[in-house]
């Protein structure tokens, strides 16, 4: 009987015009956003060659001396992700260039790679967007008045008179609504995935394809919760007016006001410093330090042995420190407040749509994070090599100094033989094993939200 009941609920969506319609317009969306996506990522690799070779250039010429490999910034720029197409993980809003040395890790900035920065994409059309708005304003679409609908047309209590149990009827409208919007949303994908494989610019592999099933599966996941809250308008609501307006009022909730007001709470519940108090402090540090460095700090020689590079090591060394402290202090208070706010907004499914794209494409702020935090690491390996070259050096004094080569090794470097930053992958499993977090929270949050309407729709009066 359940069966029977799946199936008929599934042609009933199949042969209705609100499905025709929406397939036409999801897969017409599908390939616009493939299309534009090819074209961008193709600019955007091209513009990171350039920046590769300049990069190698740079550091080639830098190793002609190898106090000024240390000490001079270098630039590292993310490369352009070819899973973007699944989501950008708002890469866009992310800092994508940092500043290092074997001294310390400056900073990161955004790196704008095209001519005219005001045309950055504020939001591409990829699968992620196209499933957090499209596809799940289409669930609620099909679920709004899959119960009010017969409550309506007094068919029902008709449905209710049968030897069937309600919640067969619930759970069979339920799962035909899943299903019917997730295939909707494959077929999309794999459109996508055949214009790409036409185009021959971005390598389909197996770590694709797997990111794709990952994609499916937490597609499927967001898909099955919103589609319960549109179930559950439609078990509260007597007619499918009522139940539309609660069922967009979830949507607007969850899909607009929750992600659009978090830097409003960002700011109320978990305010940092100002970037200019920063500044300010730092620049104290300076004057003091400054102030009470011993004479002769600021002396220079050609000659490396000078004994006041010494003094002047030092006193650079301590202005370095300085700025470091503060900046880093600065930057670690970013990352707490946005780790914050978005547990704030995990009450949006959207949001936790997100953040699990985010983890298993390695992604958004997740990636800018292990960067920065691999960044530390490698500047320590970086500063550890560029000792052990200097001290077998005889004509250094190893008097390190990190902005400047007065007193420490000149000799020219074997770029083979020197550490170089490259962003690591990682591993998928391990990927999708940190994001279990989310995953438990979309099926909790779906199961509740069943229970409920399971509840109400058991306790529902059909006289």
């Amino acid at each position: 009987m359940f069966s029977t009941l799946l199936i008929k609920e599934i042609q009933q969506l199949l042969y209705s015009f609100r499905f025709q319609v929406s397939l036409a317009i999801v897969l017409l969306v599908f390939m616009i956003g493939t299309i534009t996506f090819i074209r961008l990522h193709s600019e955007e690799k091209a513009n990171y060659f350039v920046y590769h070779q300049e990069h190698l250039k740079n550091l080639q010429e830098q190793a002609n001396n190898a106090s000024n490999l240390a000490t001079i910034q270098k630039n590292y720029v993310l490369e352009p992700r070819s899973n973007t197409i699944i989501s950008d993980c708002k890469e866009n809003m992310f800092p994508n260039q940092f500043i290092y040395s074997a001294y310390n890790v400056f900073n990161f900035e955004v790196r704008h790679d095209n001519v005219n920065p005001l045309l950055k994409p504020v939001q591409i059309l990829n699968w992620s967007f196209i499933v957090t708005f499209c596809m799940s304003f289409l669930a609620l679409l099909f679920a709004f008045d899959s119960i009010s609908g017969e409550k309506e047309e007094h068919t029902l209590s008709l449905a209710l008179s049968n030897p069937v149990s309600r919640g067969s009827i619930l759970w069979a409208k339920y799962l035909a609504i899943v299903s019917v919007t997730t295939a909707t949303t494959i077929i999309g994908i794999l459109i996508s995935i055949l214009i790409i494989g036409i185009s021959g610019k971005i390598q389909i592999n197996a770590a694709f394809l797997f990111e794709t099933l990952g994609f499916i599966s937490i597609t499927f996941l967001l898909i099955a919760l919103v589609s319960v809250f549109g179930l559950l308008s439609s078990v509260i609501s007597h007619n499918s007016n009522v139940s539309l307006l609660v069922s967009l009022c979830f949507w607007l909730f969850f899909a607009i006001i929750i992600p659009n007001t978090s830097v409003f709470w960002a700011n109320k519940l978990f305010p940092i410093e100002h970037r200019n108090e920063v500044e300010a402090k730092i620049q104290q540090g300076y004057s003091d330090l400054c102030k009470n460095a011993p004479p002769g700090s600021w002396s220079s020689s050609s000659d490396p042995f000078f004994e006041r590079h010494k003094l002047r090591a030092n006193i650079q060394m301590q202005l370095m420190e300085n700025e470091k402290k503060f900046t880093q202090s600065y930057i670690r208070d970013m990352f707490r407040q946005f780790e914050e706010t978005r547990s704030f907004t995990l009450l949006s499914p959207m949001t936790q749509f997100e953040n699990l794209n985010e983890i298993s494409l390695s992604g958004g702020y997740f990636r800018l994070k292990t960067n920065w935090d691999d960044l530390q690491i490698y500047q320590g390996q970086f500063l550890a090599w560029f000792k052990a070259f200097d001290a077998k050096d005889t004509k250094s004094p190893h008097w390190y100094n990190p902005k400047e080569d007065y007193s420490t090794s000149r000799k020219k470097v074997n770029l083979a033989d020197v550490p170089i930053y490259t962003e690591k992958i990682i591993p998928l499993e391990k990927r999708f094993i940190q994001g279990g977090i989310y995953i438990a929270l979309l099926l909790a949050y779906t199961a509740i939200i069943f229970s409920l309407s399971f509840v109400l729709f058991m306790r529902y009066d059909v006289r």
